[in-house]
């Protein structure tokens, strides 16, 4: 459980230290990233519960960073959840955008995590 929550920390500072991420069509290549989309993929379909968990924590320090970046006016945009999404609902939703763009698991988890969930909860402002 100790390298999930550091793997969570690392996944928020990583986004928070980018600035505000280009929207690309599916992710956004870049060096030096920790995870991969194909290694945060790996733990999110995982039998084992605790990469499960990895995978969730991953996906919610990602959400954390926007959310902190948009509720403070660091980056233009924000996300728009409903109240009381659960870890399921964004694992549920990073999945199937990862379905469908198979090739940007091989760029940063945080990128293609970020356009995922953009893509379904951004605000409409």
């Amino acid at each position: 459980m100790r390298h999930s929550v550091v793997s969570a920390l690392l996944a928020s500072a990583a986004l928070a230290l980018a600035g505000p991420a280009a929207a690309a069509p599916d992710s956004t290549p870049s060096s030096g990233v920790f995870k991969t989309g194909q290694e945060v993929h790996d733990l999110c379909v995982s039998k084992d519960d605790a990469d499960v968990s990895a995978c969730d924590y991953f996906i919610m320090a990602v959400h954390d960073a926007i959310k902190l970046y948009g509720d403070t006016k660091m980056a233009d945009s924000n996300l728009c959840p409903p109240e009381g999404v659960t870890a399921l609902e964004l694992r549920n939703t990073v999945l199937a955008y990862w379905n469908g763009r198979t090739t940007s698991l091989k760029y940063s988890a945080v990128s293609s995590i970020r356009n995922a969930l953009f893509q379904k909860y951004g605000c409409s402002e």
